[in-house]
C-alpha cells in the first residue's frame, strides 16, 4: 500500500539522498553509485533517522518494538533494509504517527513533492540574496551568515537598506578575522 503523499516514498527518499551525493561528488558519478549502494543495512538508530526524514514520528525505543518479521539480525542488532524500514512506514502512517512537517503538509494539502519543491525555491532565494551581498562585501555566503544571522532578520525580508547593512556587517566581520581575500 502506498503511503500518504504528503509523506516521503521510497522513491522520493532515493531520489532526495541521490542529489545529496552528487552535491557532495559532483563530478563523480562512481563514488555516487557506491555511497547509494552503501546506505543499507542500517542500524535501527539510522533506520529511525530515515523514518522522520520521510514524515513519520518514531524514536529509536518504539522502532525497536515494532521490528517487522523477517527483519534481518545480528546478535542484539538488527540490520534494517529499505524493504524493512518501508514496511514500518506504513504501518506508521496508519496509525497517524507524522512529524510536525507532515502534520502540516496534510493540513495545508500539499504533498511531500510540492512542499519540496517551494523549500528549493525559497533556499535559493535566500541564496542569491545571500550571494549579492558575498559579492559587494568581497566575501563568501559564510561570511554574510557569520555577519549578519544574529543581527538581522532572515535574507528573505532583506529590502535596500538591510542589503546594505548586511554588506557593511560582513565586510566588518571579514577585517576582524584577519584574512586577506
Amino acid at each position: 500500500m502506498p503511503l500518504s503523499n504528503y509523506l516521503s516514498s521510497r522513491e522520493q527518499y532515493d531520489a532526495h539522498c541521490r542529489e545529496q551525493f552528487e552535491e557532495a561528488s559532483p563530478n563523480d558519478p562512481a563514488a555516487v553509485e557506491r555511497a547509494m549502494a552503501r546506505r543499507y543495512p542500517k542500524s535501527t538508530e539510522q533506520a529511525a533517522d530515515e523514518l522522520k526524514r520521510r514524515g513519520l514520528r518514531i524514536d529509536v525505543d518504539q522502532l525497536s518494538r515494532r521490528v517487522p518479521p523477517g527483519c534481518r539480525q545480528v546478535g542484539r542488532s538488527f540490520l534494517w533494509f529499505a524493504d524493512d524500514i518501508d514496511a514500518v512506514a506504513e504501518d506508521l502512517d496508519q496509525a497517524n504517527r507524522l512529524t510536525y512537517d507532515a502534520h502540516y503538509r496534510r493540513e495545508q494539502g500539499l504533498s511531500y513533492a510540492e512542499h519540496a519543491a517551494i523549500q528549493k525555491q525559497v533556499r535559493a532565494k535566500r541564496l542569491a540574496v545571500m550571494q549579492g551581498v558575498a559579492d559587494a562585501a568581497g566575501g563568501t555566503i559564510p561570511d554574510v551568515a557569520d555577519a549578519c544571522n544574529r543581527a538581522m532578520p532572515d535574507a528573505l525580508e532583506w529590502n535596500e537598506a538591510a542589503v546594505a547593512k548586511a554588506v557593511a556587517l560582513t565586510r566588518e566581520y571579514i577585517a576582524s578575522q584577519g584574512v586577506a581575500r
